[in-house]
């Protein structure tokens, strides 16, 4: 087995980690536990190679 045999394919689709492929996760923001669209896939439950989560959180501030 070479290193290559252990990469996912760039267009094979993968579950997102931090949501575990459900589209939600809990955010503790504001004091108390809440679901929210996983900020990472986008609510889509896909891992989306170089999304970047915090991108509208900076558009927001700015």
């Amino acid at each position: 087995m070479t290193a290559a045999d252990d990469t996912t394919p760039e267009t094979e689709e993968i579950p997102c980690p931090p949501c575990r492929g459900t589209g939600k996760v809990v955010s503790n923001l504001g004091g108390s536990p809440s679901t929210v669209t996983c900020p990472w896939c986008e609510g889509s439950g896909v891992f989306q190679r170089e999304h970047d989560a915090q991108a509208a959180r900076r558009d927001d501030a700015g």
